[in-house]
């Protein structure tokens, strides 16, 4: 739908979800979108509960509901043509979630582009907030080395070195997005050479358009630069790791998931070893139980 149409039907169904939830707001767009394909919008607090799906799905003048947890998606009339419809995806969410899931939706791609930055030095952003890696569980277990840092949009933006008044302003064109996407302390071309993606990242490479812009015509451009002030001492994982963990104060959680960690890789090496041991005495007794009964065959 053309983005006059698409502004429309998301105010008034922004008006119309207003009267259900305390709370409502749709994410930033993406710059220069000249169509679009549906309407997201984030909610929490529910003035009634349980949620009277039929009676909100009314009020939206929704000809069909699919109804589901956490996200319901509604058809709702298209703006002058008759049976033509918008969807319309409500997502419901804790109301101590809200602000980030409208934080990380917001600006399309962004996220994308930031994620890539961030990743080499053992930070993570998804739909629960920041967190950091622990090195040492990462390659066994990506879930596990996770910490959570924080779930404060501005928090994130000052530890990133981020202007939050140009985020929460939508960008008036991609080019504009790419500039400020760099423009995190952390931050680094290489870490967007084409043969060096991670699997995920060559998965947007191939599925999304402002990806592939910033990684084939915007890096490259970029390089050579002048570099940033906090570029004069290049920052490492280790430093970032201990600086996250003094920042949030997350250095004792860190101390006893690691020493967890370490514990349950003895006590699984220990079962291991108990479990070899156990194999090859099997083995030895069968291998002497075989040996007598041939030393019998042969004495008889």
């Amino acid at each position: 739908m053309p983005p006059a149409v698409y502004r429309a039907v998301r105010e008034q169904c922004l008006e119309q979800v207003a009267s259900f939830f305390q709370r409502s707001a749709c994410p930033i767009e993406a710059p220069e979108k000249t169509t679009f394909g549906d309407i997201d919008l984030i909610v929490s607090e529910p003035k009634i509960t349980p949620l009277p799906v039929d009676l909100l799905a009314k009020a939206l003048n929704a000809e069909r509901t699919i109804h589901s947890q956490p996200t319901s998606c509604f058809a709702v009339p298209y703006p002058g043509r008759e049976g033509n419809y918008v969807q319309v995806d409500i997502h419901v969410c804790e109301s101590k979630d809200f602000d980030w899931e409208i934080f990380h939706q917001s600006h399309g791609d962004l996220w994308n582009l930031l994620g890539s930055s961030i990743r080499p030095f053992g930070l993570t952003a998804n739909n629960t907030g920041l967190h950091v890696r622990i090195p040492e569980i990462e390659n066994f277990d990506r879930k596990k080395s996770l910490i959570f840092l924080t779930a404060d949009p501005h928090t994130v933006l000052d530890f990133l070195h981020l202007d939050r008044a140009v985020f929460s302003r939508s960008f008036d064109t991609v080019e504009s997005m790419f500039e400020f996407a760099s423009s995190n302390r952390f931050f680094r071309p290489e870490a967007y050479i084409r043969p060096d993606l991670k699997a995920n990242d060559r998965k947007r490479l191939a599925q999304r358009e402002f990806y592939r812009r910033f990684v084939d015509d915007y890096v490259p451009c970029r390089t050579g630069r002048p570099q940033r002030t906090d570029d004069v001492h290049e920052l490492t994982r280790q430093e970032v790791l201990d600086e996250a963990l003094e920042k949030f104060d997350k250095r004792s959680e860190y101390g006893a998931r690691l020493q967890g960690w370490r514990k349950e890789r003895e006590e699984l090496a220990h079962k291991q070893a108990s479990r070899e041991w156990r194999k090859r005495k099997a083995a030895a007794d069968e291998a002497y139980a075989e040996a007598w009964i041939k030393s019998l065959r042969r004495s008889t």
